[in-house]
């Protein structure tokens, strides 16, 4: 298969649609498509794409992004968020993407980004290495108890804390900050460890009782 052709695993057929045509003006082909990303991968595997697109937000998005950039002779994979967050940027990185950009992105920034892929070199908006960066010197941390435990969290992990707290599920939690549901999870666990306790039933009892 040719090294110029596409795979997109998104859940919106509209959306799935504008990418193929903006991509098809640049004479990059679409080869295949797909509505959930888990459920692609032998199709991905068969096909051999140069790169994929993929939702970061679709069912085993980030999931299948690790498991697609394992493989020998792996396609570059251009992960597309709803909220370009600085974790959701740590979480493509870490599975082996090779880009990360909101789903707004014009044509133009999405055509660049995959052709950068393609030839081997990383696609990311400047903003999101400048929040990346931020994240990683402490920016934005906030100081609170915990069951009388005083613990540091970082913004995010405290917005995570907040909905977790209020009784909502990881999934929607994922869907309110526009992350994945396995980086709501690394938070979770993140801040368990942070107070000393394991799992997420010691932790909400401990926040309840803050």
């Amino acid at each position: 298969m040719s090294s110029r052709t596409i795979f997109i695993a998104d859940s919106q057929p509209p959306f799935r649609a504008g990418l193929r045509s903006v991509l098809a003006k640049a004479g990059l082909e679409v080869v295949g498509e797909a509505d959930d990303a888990l459920d692609a991968l032998d199709e991905i595997a068969e096909l051999r794409p140069g790169a994929c697109l993929i939702d970061a937000n679709i069912r085993g998005g980030i999931v299948a992004v690790s498991r697609i950039t394992q493989r020998v002779d792996a396609p570059a994979v251009l992960v597309l968020a709803s909220s370009a967050s600085p974790d959701g940027l740590l979480a493509a990185l870490r599975a082996g993407a090779s880009g990360y950009l909101p789903r707004s992105t014009p044509g133009q920034g999405l055509v660049r980004a995959v052709e950068s892929i393609l030839d081997g070199n990383f696609a990311v908006t400047r903003t999101s290495v400048a929040a990346l960066i931020h994240e990683v010197r402490g920016g934005g941390r906030q100081r609170l108890s915990i069951g009388g435990i005083p613990v540091s969290l970082t913004e995010r992990e405290a917005q995570v804390l907040e909905l977790f707290a209020g009784g909502m599920p990881t999934q929607e939690i994922a869907a309110e900050l526009g992350v994945s549901p396995v980086t709501v999870r690394r938070h979770l666990g993140a801040i368990a460890g942070k107070v000393g306790k394991r799992g997420r039933e010691q932790l909400l009892r401990l926040v309840r009782t803050a």
